[in-house]
């Protein structure tokens, strides 16, 4: 048995990209404060500009989103949990889900070469972010 055997490896940081979105109150902030809380999971992040997209179920309310990329350790699942959690913390609940308030939503959509929300890989709300990070990559991770 060697050295190695016994003492585990961390684990390589993975590239993880999320897309995050508001439709009420201060948007815009709402987004930021979601950026500036997402830097804080991430290793050498990077965010696209805030932007407004329509809402993709052909609601009245529009969006401001942004789209983060960055370096981790953590798991999806994990990701996924603090994601949640970090929403119910800004006030996105079962009330504002049934009114169709989203004060903020924060979505993994990729992780390391998988994509794991498809349909929002392919919605214009990240793609207009995607694009902006990675330019040329419209199709393919």
């Amino acid at each position: 048995m060697t050295t190695t055997d016994i003492i585990p490896t961390e684990p390589e940081p993975t590239e993880a990209i999320f897309c995050i979105g508001s439709n009420c109150g201060n948007q815009e902030a709402n987004v930021g404060d979601a950026l500036k809380w997402i830097s804080g999971i991430l290793k050498d992040g990077l965010h696209s500009p805030i932007y407004a997209t329509p809402d993709c179920l052909g609601g009245q309310r529009e969006y401001m989103n942004a789209v983060a990329i960055g370096k981790t350790k953590l798991l999806p699942d994990e990701l996924e949990r603090i994601c949640k959690e970090y929403e119910l913390s800004c006030g996105r609940d079962a009330a504002a889900r049934a009114s169709g308030d989203v004060a903020v939503d924060v979505d993994l959509v990729i992780y390391g070469n998988d994509i794991l929300r498809e349909k929002d890989y392919r919605c214009e709300f990240f793609m207009k972010g995607y694009r902006y990070l990675r330019p040329g990559k419209d199709a393919t991770v």
